[in-house]
C-alpha cells in the first residue's frame, strides 16, 4: 500500500519541477538573465555556463529545501526512518552545490568551464572570493548532513542536524544582490531569513506529502506542522517585504521596473498560497480523521505553487535590481549602513532593525502570551512584567543605538554584549518560561528532565557556557571577525544569549530542573561568574586594542580614542554584568535566610 500512494505523488513533483522550470525560464526572459551573445573580444563563460548556472541552481535549491523538510518531519514526527531519506537528498544537494561553485567560477572569470577550470584558480575562488566561500561552505555542510542523518540519532539528536541543514542554505544569501545593496547588513539579515523561512516551510510540506503519508499519526504530525508553517509564512512574508524594500529602495520602482514587477509576482504567489493555508486550517485538517485524500489533494496543488516560486526566485535571483543613486561611502560599504557621529541622542534614537531578531522576539512574546493565556489559576503578573522588560532589553541591545554602533566602538560594544550576556537573560530567566510550559503541558516535564536538560543543568556546564564565549570573544582574533562579519556577529549574540540563560537559569534556580542545587553552590556559581568578568575586563585594561585594524579600516573622523575607549569599555565590561551578578546574589542570600528562618518556626 506504501508503494502505490509514493507513486501516487510522483506525477504532482515531476510536475511541479516542470512548472517550476517554466516560471524560471520565463522570468530570466523577462529579468533580462538569459544569455545574450557574446561580443567579439569580450570574454565570455560561453551557453552551459549561462544556461546551466540558473537550472542547476534550481535543481540545488529543490534538493536543499527537500533536505531540510524531511529532516524537520522527522523531528516532528519523531520517526528515525523519515531521517535516512534526508540523507539521500543531502547527496544530490551537495554534489548540485559543487557543480554549482564550479559554473559560478565559469560565470565570474567570463570562461568556458573548461578553460575556467584550467585557470587553476578554483583554489583561491573557493577560499578568497565569497562565491565561492558560500558553496564551499554548503558542499562540506551538505556532505556532513548526509552523513549524520545515517546515524541512530534520537528526535532530539536530530534538532541539530536540522539546524547545520538550515545553516547550509544561507551562504549564498552574502554572494547575492543582497550583499551590495546600501543597507547590505538589514538586506542580508532579511534574505537569511526568508530563505530559511522557505526551506522550512516548503520541505515541510513536500516531506509530509512524500512521507508523511504513510505515518499512522498524520492528523497530529500535520496539526504542528500547521503552527510551524503559519509561523513560516509571516517570516516569509515580512522579509521578504523588507528585503525587496531595501533593495529597490523607491515604491514606484515595483510597479516600473523589470525586477520590482517580478517582486509583484511573488508577492502574488504567496497570496495564493496564504489562501491554501487558510483552506487547510478550515477544513482539510480537521478532516484528516476521518480521510486523508481532501487534505493530499490541496497539498499537492500547493506544492505546485511553492515550486514555481522557487523557480520565480531563482529567476529573480539573476535580474539585476534597479540601479541606485546612493553613493556608498566607506563606513557605508565596510558596516552595512550610514553611522552618524556618536551621541547620547543617537544611542538611544539610532534603530537597527534585524527581521530574524524582531521576529524571534516577537515569537517568544506571543508564545509567552498565549501560555499566560492557558494557565487555570493566575499567572503572576510581575513575571509577566519581567519577561517582556527582558524581551526589550535584547530588541534594544540588538536592534537599536546599542547594534548600531558596537561594531564601530568599542565601549557601546561592552554594554551590548553586557546586557545580551547579562541583565536580558536574568530578567527572561524570572519570568520562568519552563514553569509556565509545564502548566500548559504537564507532559513536557519529560523533555525539562531529558539527558541533555540534565547536563546542561550542571554547574560546571552552565559556567562554561557563560564563561567561555566571553574568552574566546576577547583572548583570541574572533573579536575583529565578530565586529567586521554580520554573520559571525549575529551567531556569536546567539551564543552570548544562551549561555547567559542556561547560567542564570541554573545560579536563580525559578524554573525547575533535573538535579538539586543547594543555595550554596548557587552563590558560588554567580560568584564565578563574577570572578571570570573581572579576569576578561583586566585583560582588556592592561592588553593591546581589540580590532585595531578594522577599526583603522573604518576610518571614522569623529572615532574616539581607541586605547581610552577600551579601557572604558573593559570598565562597562565588568560593571553591567558585575551589577546583575551581585543584585542576584543578594536576592537568594536573602531567600536563602528567609528560608532557615521558617524552619524552626514550624518546629515550633
Amino acid at each position: 500500500m506504501t508503494t502505490p500512494q509514493g507513486r501516487k505523488g510522483l506525477p504532482v513533483f515531476v510536475g511541479g519541477a516542470v512548472v517550476a522550470l517554466g516560471v524560471l525560464l520565463l522570468a530570466l526572459w523577462f529579468g533580462g538573465g538569459t544569455p545574450t551573445p557574446s561580443i567579439q573580444g569580450l570574454p565570455s563563460p560561453g551557453v552551459v555556463t549561462s544556461w546551466g548556472l540558473p537550472l542547476v541552481r534550481l535543481v540545488h535549491d529543490i534538493c536543499a529545501i527537500v533536505t531540510v523538510g524531511v529532516l524537520a518531519l522527522s523531528v516532528i514526527s519523531g520517526d528515525s526512518r523519515v531521517a535516512a531519506a534526508a540523507g539521500r537528498w543531502a547527496v544530490l544537494w551537495a554534489f548540485t552545490a559543487a557543480v554549482t561553485a564550479v559554473l559560478t567560477l565559469s560565470d565570474f572569470l567570463g570562461l568556458p568551464v573548461g578553460e575556467a577550470l584550467e585557470s587553476g584558480v578554483l583554489a583561491t575562488f573557493l577560499f578568497d572570493i565569497p562565491q565561492g566561500q558560500a558553496f564551499l561552505i554548503v558542499t562540506v555542510l551538505a556532505l556532513s548532513v548526509a552523513v549524520v542523518a545515517v546515524l541512530p540519532l534520537g528526535r532530539w539528536g536530530r534538532v541539530p542536524l536540522l539546524l547545520a541543514a538550515i545553516v547550509g542554505v544561507l551562504p549564498p544569501a552574502y554572494a547575492g544582490h543582497s550583499a551590495s545593496a546600501a543597507d547590505h547588513n538589514l538586506a542580508v539579515s532579511s534574505l537569511m531569513l526568508h530563505i530559511a523561512a522557505v526551506t522550512v516551510w516548503v520541505g515541510g510540506l513536500v516531506a509530509v506529502v512524500a512521507f508523511g503519508r504513510r505515518l499512522p499519526e498524520l492528523p497530529t504530525v500535520v496539526r504542528r506542522f500547521s503552527v510551524l508553517a503559519l509561523c513560516c509564512y509571516v517570516a516569509v512574508g515580512v522579509s521578504g517585504a523588507v528585503n525587496a524594500w531595501v533593495r529597490v529602495g523607491d515604491l514606484s520602482l515595483i510597479f516600473t521596473s523589470r525586477y520590482g514587477l517580478l517582486v509583484l509576482g511573488k508577492i502574488v504567489l504567496l497570496g495564493v498560497l496564504g489562501w491554501f493555508g487558510w483552506r487547510h486550517r478550515r477544513a482539510t485538517i480537521d478532516a484528516l480523521e476521518t480521510s486523508r485524500a481532501p487534505f493530499l489533494r490541496l497539498a499537492m496543488g500547493e506544492i505546485v505553487v511553492m515550486l514555481a516560486t522557487v523557480g520565480l526566485a531563482v529567476g529573480l535571483s539573476r535580474t539585476a535590481p534597479p540601479l541606485s543613486d546612493i553613493t556608498l561611502s566607506t563606513v557605508n560599504t565596510l558596516l552595512g549602513y550610514a553611522l552618524e557621529p556618536l551621541n547620547a541622542a543617537n544611542l538611544v534614537l539610532q534603530v537597527r532593525p534585524d527581521p530574524i531578531l524582531l521576529l524571534g522576539l516577537v515569537g517568544l512574546g506571543v508564545a509567552y502570551l498565549v501560555g499566560v493565556g492557558r494557565v487555570g489559576r493566575v499567572w503572576p503578573l510581575w513575571r509577566t512584567v519581567v519577561w517582556f522588560a527582558g524581551l526589550v532589553v535584547l530588541g534594544y541591545a540588538g536592534a537599536g543605538g546599542l547594534a548600531a554602533y558596537g561594531p564601530a566602538v568599542f565601549s557601546v560594544h561592552a554594554v551590548q554584549y553586557g546586557l545580551l550576556g547579562a541583565l536580558a537573560p536574568a530578567l527572561l530567566v524570572f519570568g520562568a518560561p519552563l514553569t509556565l510550559y509545564q502548566e500548559v503541558n504537564p507532559a513536557g516535564g519529560e523533555r525539562i528532565n531529558g539527558s541533555l536538560a540534565r547536563l546542561l543543568s550542571q554547574p560546571l556546564v552552565a559556567l562554561g557556557l557563560y564563561v567561555v564565549p566571553l574568552l574566546v570573544l576577547y583572548l583570541t582574533p574572533l573579536f575583529d571577525l565578530a565586529q567586521s562579519s554580520l554573520a559571525v556577529r549575529l551567531v556569536l549574540q546567539v551564543v552570548v544569549v544562551f549561555g547567559g540563560s542556561v547560567f542564570f537559569a541554573v545560579a536563580v534556580g525559578e524554573d525547575p530542573i533535573p538535579r538539586p542545587i543547594t543555595a550554596v553552590v548557587r552563590t558560588r556559581l554567580l560568584a564565578g561568574g563574577l570572578v571570570a568578568n573581572a579576569l576578561v575586563s583586566f585583560v582588556l585594561l592592561v592588553g593591546a586594542v581589540r580590532g585595531e585594524g578594522w577599526y583603522a579600516w573604518l576610518e571614522l573622523p569623529w572615532a574616539p580614542d581607541r586605547a581610552g575607549d577600551q579601557q572604558l569599555g573593559a570598565m562597562l565590561a565588568l560593571g553591567v554584568p558585575a551589577l546583575t551578578i551581585i543584585v542576584l546574589m543578594v536576592l537568594l542570600l536573602s531567600k536563602w535566610r528567609t528560608a532557615r528562618q521558617r524552619v524552626p518556626a514550624t518546629k515550633d
